[in-house]
């Protein structure tokens, strides 16, 4: 068996390697996460490592990946990697822990809703005088599980207290970036890796938050979750076989009362069981298998099974799920938007990490751009890839058609000096994998109005959730056509809607009633049996200049 050691300037960790894995999967069966948005296919360019001893060939997908020089001082993609003979590398994986994720901080209280009260403090914890008699208090926990990111909240259940919030990446991307790789990965026998790997950073989750909240492991009684359907199959241990194939019928959709030793005690250790096992866990409705119980917290959150007038809700993300209606009508669907509203797919592609390009603007012939947290460029977030596709059709750079300028089509627009001043670029590619993502959501949004008998004049109000709908500049989505002229004015930016759902769910489980009630009575389309959404595609293809 070969060995891979990883060093890292400090230690050194040895792992086997057996005759036909590559690295990334050594290293994903011994724990070590590496991002890898495609499932390992060698396109998102993601799973970097740098060989310092022993010999790597160099693939085709390296040769794209990398310049003459790169692939000189050993750089690989660790998913085209099967080592021969020992080596040891070094990980250059884009480090993801200062994910900017929604959570405790951003925040819209429903009319109705259940009363919440939140601390003050900045970073979640609380003030020492406010940890009096905490043994006689309750606790809970809502959460959003996102394909990419994670979202919790620590409650007060008696008096509705947010004490604390906490947010990491889904690990799950090792595996993939969309939830058609995740369900591609359960089906080939990796279900018990998925499913292992979003209870740990739920524990881990759950741990972060007591130490916040100086409060005592087994103090939370129960944990309300939001998340869409696949996310949901995949915590469960559910078969993931039907979810990717026509009809696309889901195990259920129906909302689940359990405990978390009956949930999840196949994944976790002795330790987390008697830790945290008898906690109880709700998961909320969702109504299908690619509308989710995300969407319907949603809804819940912006009162749709009580509003008169009609409003959308659209939910930007890698499956972009959308509803319009109200109280006496609903209709929901879904549509692959892909990854590239995340970064995903994107040649200097990244998610919301501090350095991530979030904003930019064309002036004088140049970029000028800003970054999360003002750090120095590391790659182009969501935000960022609709900008730079904005301006460049703005100034003609871009045509109608998506074609780039001559001048840039080899080698792309600079946007930025990145890390050892290697330029980050946007390319051709990458505005093509925006268009098809704009057209997804914009053919999606197209058909539901159709649906509803609207062109999007009379609808009162438009959600946007999300993390990319939060930071997402209105005027350049409606320039570029991913959202329509007439949303213009009427366009309220919810957060994260999901966790919020979940949160109301936690103080008031009368809400899971409503919830399910909504789901039940919301009608969904399919796009992929509607005759009308190609048609929208092709035309939203186009960019409006």
């Amino acid at each position: 068996m070969v060995k891979i050691t990883i060093a890292d300037g400090k230690t050194e960790k040895v792992f086997g390697c057996v005759e036909g894995d590559s690295i990334l999967v050594t290293l994903r069966k011994n724990n070590v996460y590496v991002p890898a948005y495609c499932d390992g296919r060698g396109t998102c360019k993601k799973c970097r490592v740098r060989l310092i001893e022993g010999e790597l060939p160099v693939t085709d997908e390296d040769a794209a990946a990398f310049t003459l020089r790169q692939l000189e001082e050993g750089w690989r993609l660790s998913c085209r990697a099967f080592p021969e003979k020992d080596c040891v590398i070094v990980l250059e994986t884009q480090k993801e822990e200062d994910f900017e994720v929604l959570g405790g901080r951003d925040k819209v209280q429903m009319e109705g809703a259940p009363e919440v009260h939140r601390t003050k403090k900045s970073d979640g914890h609380l003030e020492k005088a406010d940890l009096d008699n905490s043994e006689a208090r309750a606790f809970g926990v809502a959460v959003d599980v996102g394909t990419t990111t994670i979202a919790m909240e620590l409650v007060d259940l008696k008096d509705g207290q947010v004490l604390a919030w906490e947010s990491s990446i889904n690990h799950q991307r090792a595996y993939g970036a969309d939830v058609i790789s995740r369900i591609q990965a359960s089906v080939a026998g990796l279900g018990s890796a998925l499913k292992k790997s979003v209870w740990t950073d739920l524990i881990e989750g759950v741990a972060a938050l007591e130490e916040k909240a100086g409060i005592l492991s087994g103090h939370i009684e129960k944990m309300t979750v939001a998340a869409n359907t696949t996310m949901i199959h995949l915590l469960m241990g559910y078969s993931c076989e039907t979810l990717g194939v026509a009809p696309f019928t889901p195990v259920t959709t129906d909302p689940i009362h359990s405990r978390i030793k009956e949930a999840a005690g196949d994944v976790l250790s002795r330790e987390e069981i008697l830790k945290y096992g008898k906690m109880e866990l709700i998961i909320l409705p969702g109504i299908s298998t690619y509308v989710g119980a995300d969407i319907v917290a949603g809804m819940l959150v912006c009162g749709f099974d009580q509003i008169k007038a009609p409003a959308m809700l659209i939910d930007l993300g890698t499956n972009g799920e959308m509803v319009i209606g109200g109280r006496t009508m609903r209709v929901a669907t879904s549509t692959a938007a892909g990854p590239a509203f995340e970064g995903g797919n994107i040649s200097w592609g990244t998610g919301s990490v501090g350095g991530a390009i979030c904003a930019v603007s064309y002036k004088d012939g140049e970029m000028a751009y800003e970054t999360i947290g003002n750090k120095p460029p590391v790659g182009i977030c969501g935000t960022g890839v609709l900008d730079i596709a904005a301006e460049l059709v703005g100034h003609g750079l871009v045509d109608e058609t998506g074609l780039l300028d001559e001048d840039y089509f080899d080698i792309g627009v600079k946007i930025a000096d990145g890390p050892g001043e290697e330029p980050i670029t946007f390319t051709q590619k990458d505005i093509r994998e925006i268009q098809l993502a704009k057209a997804a959501v914009r053919a999606g949004i197209n058909v539901l109005l159709k649906r509803y008998g609207t062109n999007g004049a009379d609808l009162a109000k438009v959600y946007l959730a999300g993390g990319f709908g939060f930071r997402l500049n209105i005027d350049k989505a409606v320039a570029i056509g991913l959202l329509p002229e007439s949303f213009s004015g009427k366009i309220t930016v919810v957060g994260n809607a999901s966790l919020k759902g979940a949160l109301m769910c936690l103080l008031d489980e009368n809400l899971i009633g409503r919830a399910w009630k909504m789901a039940r009575d919301t009608q969904e389309i399919s796009l992929g049996n509607d005759g009308d959404f190609n048609e929208y595609f092709m035309e939203a293809m186009y960019f409006e200049r």
